[in-house]
């Protein structure tokens, strides 16, 4: 009987990186079970992988709809040693590796939507969820979870979501082996994650992020839980801000909200 969880864990197991592997046919979030190794003083690069979610975690607050056997749904540990202001854009770092991965298999040309989603022909087919904490000795820690739609079809969606996702088998009508492409994100996370740490930061990324960034010059809305913020998107700033300028000229930064384009 075929095995997802062993052979997903046999192609991750290639990578020496990776110190340790957890993997659940389901369980309640990744974020969540990478939380708890996390503050107990789990290693960097500790990889939970689930093959479905009942409360899959979204940002604000929100659910991330997980259908088993199809998507990729994964969470794991890290520790930078770098200075905590350039925690943040390791959100944008994310994003940017997911998208050369989709790219890498599909073809495609995946799009970044600030802060943390990845687009294909204007649908989300990857979210990311950054979460910081701190371990029983005080030290930090980022939880880094990642959600990409590989063999979903639109019938795995329920009712709006139907419209705003897509998968990698939607848009090209192919299946495609998850084990590989987690394979394949992982290690070219830890390549430009190296770069980044190296290099303290957004300012080694920001060319091969922004070839990907299609917002700028858009106009936008953004909510960001206290008010409406409305201006031009003028640049990304070397901590991963969303700068922007305003219905008055005036330069706006952002640190996280969410964006919405006006037509």
């Amino acid at each position: 009987m075929y095995n997802c969880g062993s052979d997903i864990k046999h192609k991750l197991g290639t990578l020496k990186f990776i110190k340790s592997i957890v993997y659940h046919s389901s369980l309640e979030s990744t974020n969540t079970v990478t939380d708890r190794i996390a503050q107990r003083g789990g290693d960097e690069w500790t990889v939970v992988i689930a093959d479905s979610q009942n409360n899959g975690k979204g940002r604000q607050g929100r659910a991330w709809y997980s259908p088993p056997g199809v998507n990729i749904y994964t969470s794991f540990i890290l520790k930078p040693a770098i200075s905590y202001e350039h925690f943040p854009a390791i959100s944008l770092l994310t994003g940017m590796v997911i998208a050369i991965v989709i790219g890498h298999f599909t073809g495609l040309d995946a799009e970044l939507k600030w802060p943390n989603d990845v687009m294909v022909n204007g649908k989300k087919i990857s979210g990311i969820l950054l979460e910081l904490g701190h371990d029983s000795n005080s030290k930090p820690y980022i939880i880094a979870g990642i959600g990409i739609n590989i063999n979903a079809d639109i019938k795995d969606y329920p009712g709006k979501l139907s419209l705003s996702a897509t998968s990698m088998k939607i848009v090209t009508g192919r299946t495609f082996d998850r084990g590989e492409i987690l394979n394949y994100l992982y290690r070219v996370f830890y390549e430009w994650y190296t770069i980044y740490c190296a290099n303290n930061g957004f300012k080694s990324i920001r060319e091969q992020y922004m070839q990907r960034f299609k917002m700028v010059d858009k106009l936008v809305h953004i909510d960001n839980g206290a008010e409406r913020i409305t201006g031009f998107v003028k640049d990304i700033d070397e901590y991963g801000r969303l700068v922007l300028k305003g219905t008055h000229g005036e330069i706006i930064t952002i640190k996280s909200g969410d964006v919405h384009l006006i037509q």
